[in-house]
């Protein structure tokens, strides 16, 4: 644990931030320039082929730190001399730690081949070259960024990092070490603010902190404002109504308290500074005594809003990542109180059941936290509505309900890199690609759309270390408005000009956290660039792999096999509900013209290249079930046997350390089920109805499916063509073999 004071701490950044502006501009510390854009340098290599130039880089590391302890105080002892490491019990030790690795190095070779084009499972391949460069390179130096003392490098390049993501994401920030009069933003905008966690759990739960204590606030203050003598001339204080209206604050009913607009309730503390002379470290200290940070939610609720009956909830969709309802617990919310939305056909949030629960939180008074919008689900890559919850919100509005809403994009942030133009002048914030680059991605228009309003949202959960690939752990979290941070801190803010605060490390869960995080995030940005160059090229190629997979997978249903594939997502046709000759018809369209042809001819065929967009899930991920026939062709209709059937082929397509050798694995994906309680009894129905399950047999069972996560550039392209083939292959003599040995056992 780092003890510091706080007035050292803020002496301590203004110094960080005069030795930084400081430097040479070619030596700063910062996140901008074109990057690099040939891929094929960026990583290590299926066959590690770029080991030499990494192996170099190392070298380059190791010598910094060696030459940065000998040059301080260079005539200071060591406890090294040639005597020692020559001594028997010296050589023995080495001896022992070569030995001892050797072995380490060999058990690690039974790890998972998240390098190869064979595995396409988890969210997870390989990571970037500068991304472990980063995280080797600062490891050497252990620093901790739970306060800038301890992490005078490192915190500054979290700071950044953490400014990058925001505008990757399409927030506006503060330039970190601006001069005066530089990059002014207009009178009144709110800026963004971002950080590294170790991983999205925390950010969410970190979103989710942050969300409940805003939803108390206000009413806290009306105490703090009623009881404390430092606020004995601000009775008087008024806020904004959602209405536009003004009102005392102290005479607002709790309703009204709890629904204040979300801006306006993070500009109180200043607004009260500014307006009654009282410095801002007095008015938060003076209203930390009555939040819910402090008294807890039963105090908060019986002492200060007397007359609000319902439990506060937060809404999200029920193929939530399961970091919300632990969330809600570890927060005292209770997981009960984490409400569920339905997912419609497409796995996505059915906006008709979250404007019914918002109907019912309204009509009964149950205050709402936040709603959760999924930027790509865990499990299905699917992408909410969040511009369809975002008009939802305007509406409610309308009627004085006000809420949060949260872009869980721990998994989707990165794709948002797809839309952002290579222009980087802007210090502030990322421009968007004009319409006609856009239209020639590889992303659905619908995706495409929500990427559009993501900057609408309040906070948004992004981890580098799934679609940014760098090294665990790496998740993050940013916020619209950098006062949010604030709610979460247990100390009061503080001005630090320049944008610079004394450190990242009190606002949030953690406490202790590895500067090499900040690192490798930061070197894997100054390489690949958050835009449509960098991580955007590496993200379309992900996406345009996994659509060319999905085109492949789903034609295997037009050949002569002993089963069929239903992908959670069917094709267009299915969609549609067209006749049995015209899915047939796609089919062939699919085959002929997006599987049988090269990349170019795809790219070179509008009519082709439409539906090719439409294809699939909405992001990188397959999700599919596989079914069996009967001897009369007719599909196997028992739902037993279909889970069966999916749990068969997991097994031959999953690595089992020290079962089963690495090389008898020829796929690795994973798998998990769709249930009646998690995804609704629409989704559930079409895949049954699709599946071919005989009435209602098996009506509550789960169905069992399988996921290939594409994060792989290269997987149609490698040095000898694609590699989509192979694994089609894979998937007929191996699930064909499964089937016909099930057959034979019958």
């Amino acid at each position: 644990m780092q003890h510091t004071d706080k007035k050292y701490s803020v002496h301590f950044a203004e110094v960080l931030l005069k030795s930084h502006l400081s430097q040479p501009e070619e030596k700063r510390i910062k996140l901008e320039g074109t990057g690099g854009e040939t891929l094929e340098a960026l990583f290590l290599g299926t066959r590690g082929g770029n080991a030499k130039y990494m192996l170099e880089l190392m070298g380059f590391a190791l010598q910094g730190n060696v030459d940065f302890r000998k040059n301080y105080f260079p005539n200071d002892p060591d406890y090294l001399d040639t005597n020692i490491q020559q001594s028997k019990g010296f050589k023995e030790t080495m001896l022992l730690m070569g030995l001892e690795y050797d072995k380490l190095i060999t058990q690690l070779q039974q790890s998972g081949t998240f390098f190869s084009m064979r595995t396409i499972g988890h969210m997870l391949w390989d990571t970037t070259l500068p991304g472990m460069l980063g995280y080797f390179a600062a490891l050497m130096y252990n620093q901790n960024n739970v306060a800038a003392e301890a992490s005078p490098v490192t915190t500054l390049l979290e700071m950044h990092v953490g400014n990058e993501l925001c505008k990757m994401l399409g927030y506006s920030v503060n330039p970190i070490g601006k001069k005066p009069g530089e990059f002014d933003l207009p009178q009144g905008q709110v800026t963004g603010w971002g950080h590294i966690t170790c991983d999205g759990s925390v950010a969410n739960l970190e979103g989710l902190w942050m969300a409940r204590n805003l939803k108390f606030y206000a009413a806290s203050v009306k105490q703090a404002i009623l009881n404390e003598t430092i606020f004995q001339n601000a009775k008087g204080f008024q806020v904004t109504l959602l209405n536009g209206t003004t009102a005392t604050l102290i005479n607002l009913d709790s309703w009204t308290l709890l629904n204040l607009p979300i801006d306006e309730v993070l500009a109180i503390p200043n607004n009260l500074s500014s307006q009654y002379n009282i410095p801002i470290a007095d008015v938060s200290n003076a209203i930390a005594n009555y939040t819910v940070q402090n008294i807890g939610y039963h105090d908060v609720l019986s002492k200060y809003l007397p007359d609000i009956n319902q439990t506060p909830v937060s809404i999200c969709t029920s193929t939530r990542h399961y970091s919300w309802p632990k969330g809600a617990a570890i927060l005292g919310i209770g997981a009960s109180n984490m409400w569920s939305i339905p997912v419609d056909v497409k796995a996505r949030m059915d906006l008709t059941h979250l404007d019914a629960a918002l109907g019912q939180c309204l009509l009964k008074k149950i205050p709402v936290m936040n709603v959760v919008a999924i930027i790509g689900t865990t499990e299905e890559s699917q992408v909410d509505p969040l511009n369809g919850i975002l008009a939802i919100r305007e509406k409610y509005r309308q009627q004085g309900m006000e809420f949060a809403i949260h872009a869980d994009a721990a998994w989707g942030g990165y794709y948002k890199t797809m839309l952002n133009s290579n222009d980087d002048s802007n210090p502030v914030s990322f421009k968007l690609m004009n319409e006609d680059a856009i239209v020639a991605l590889p992303m659905s228009n619908y995706v495409t759309e929500q990427y559009k309003v993501l900057q609408l949202s309040d906070s948004i959960t992004i981890d580098p270390h799934k679609s940014g690939y760098v090294p665990y752990p790496a998740g993050g979290l940013c916020y619209r408005n950098s006062a949010m941070r604030n709610l979460v801190s247990f100390t009061a803010p503080v001005v630090y000009h320049g944008g610079v605060d004394p450190t990242v490390g009190v606002y949030g869960v953690e406490g202790s956290k590895p500067g090499a995080a900040a690192a490798a995030v930061y070197f894997s940005h100054k390489v690949i660039r958050p835009n449509m160059s960098g991580y955007g090229k590496i993200s379309g190629e992900c996406f345009f792999n996994a659509k060319r997979f999905y085109a492949a997978l789903v034609c295997l249903n037009i050949q002569n096999l002993p089963f069929f594939v239903v992908p959670l997502i069917p094709i267009p046709a299915i969609q549609q509900n067209l006749p049995a000759p015209q899915v047939l018809q796609q089919y062939q369209f699919i085959r002929d013209r997006i599987v049988n042809v090269s990349t170019q001819q795809l790219i070179n065929d509008p009519e082709a290249f439409a539906l090719f967009k439409e294809l699939g899930g909405d992001q990188t991920i397959i999700t599919y079930m596989y079914n069996d026939y009967n001897a009369d062709r007719t599909p196997n209709g028992n739902m037993q046997s279909i889970n069966d059937f999916n749990n068969a082929i997991y097994t031959a397509f999953s690595f089992k350390p020290y079962e089963k050798h690495t090389e008898e694995t020829p796929i690795v994906v994973t798998s998990s089920q769709f249930t009646r309680i998690n995804n609704g009894n629409v989704l559930m129905d079409d895949l049954r109805k699709r599946l071919g399950v005989n009435g209602n047999d098996g009506y509550n069972d789960p169905i069992n499916f399988i996921i290939s996560t594409i994060m792989n550039p290269w997987l149609s392209n490698t040095v000898n063509g694609s590699f989509i083939p192979t694994l089609i292959n894979i998937i007929i003599q191996n699930v064909s073999q499964i089937a016909s040995f099930r057959k034979l056992q019958s």
